[in-house]
């Protein structure tokens, strides 16, 4: 049986120790040491934060001024080989899982239940925001793929509550922008909702209303709502809350 030899340099077997030496590193480091310096700068915080990278917890976690609540977060060690990291979540409010790359986002199989004001502060409307089975992909900043449910509940709109109005719809792609065209019902109210996010981070969402309630169309009017044929319409602009 004739052996493999496999000459191995200095300069080889330097770097592989020392690429071997930082695995174990990053695998022993603890997680408030990762997320020391770029926890905050993103909007994160928590009361404490124990574990290593690969297997951690955040007590209180808030993102953004929204409460998480206690979440388990860990990095999948397999997503290094492919020259991107996954972080996978799960919390009071979300979970699910988040990959980054070169220049690239992807969101995967998140479920979410969060107020509209921590996506879209600016949005001129109150409402809780359910995520279902939530992907999307982003190369540049620009939509290559999405999909999921995407539900708005608890809405105020112009300053007036709409009981059991829920706006729901299927998130996708529209050339380099994401798109969620969302419609709903409730008394005496229809909506229709098209939301659309570019890559810089703006957002638009032109809004229809039908309603035969006087009340609606008055607090609608006092808003600024214009009249038209398809009903009381407006466009909402921002930028989101999470770019």
């Amino acid at each position: 049986m004739s052996r493999l030899n496999l000459p191995l340099s200095s300069a080889t077997l330097v770097a592989l120790f020392a690429a071997l030496g930082m695995i174990l590193i990053l695998a022993a480091a603890p997680l408030s040491l990762a997320l020391s310096g770029h926890g905050p700068a993103a909007g994160l915080s928590a009361a404490s934060v124990s574990g290593t990278v690969w297997r951690g917890r955040l007590t209180d976690a808030a993102f953004s001024g929204v409460r998480l609540g206690d979440v388990k977060v860990g990095v999948s060690p397999l997503s290094l080989l492919a020259a991107q990291v996954r972080l996978g979540f799960e919390g009071d409010a979300a979970r699910g899982a988040v990959s980054l790359g070169p220049r690239r986002l992807q969101l995967s199989d998140l479920q979410a239940d969060l107020p509209l004001s921590a996506l879209a502060p600016d949005a001129g409307l109150a409402a809780q925001v359910g995520l279902t089975d939530f992907d999307l992909e982003l190369h540049s900043g620009a939509c290559r793929r999405a999909g999921g449910e995407v539900v708005l509940e608890q809405i105020s709109l112009a300053g007036l509550e709409l009981p059991g109005l829920r706006l729901a719809g299927t998130a996708a792609c529209a050339e380099d922008d994401l798109v969620i065209p969302m419609q709903g019902q409730a008394e005496g109210v229809d909506v229709q909702a098209d939301l659309r996010a570019t890559p810089a981070g703006v957002y638009q969402v032109h809004l229809i209303l039908r309603t035969t309630r006087p009340e609606v169309e008055a607090a609608l009017t006092a808003a600024g709502y214009r009249r038209t044929l398809a009903g009381f319409e407006t466009t909402l602009a921002g930028r989101l809350g999470l770019s």
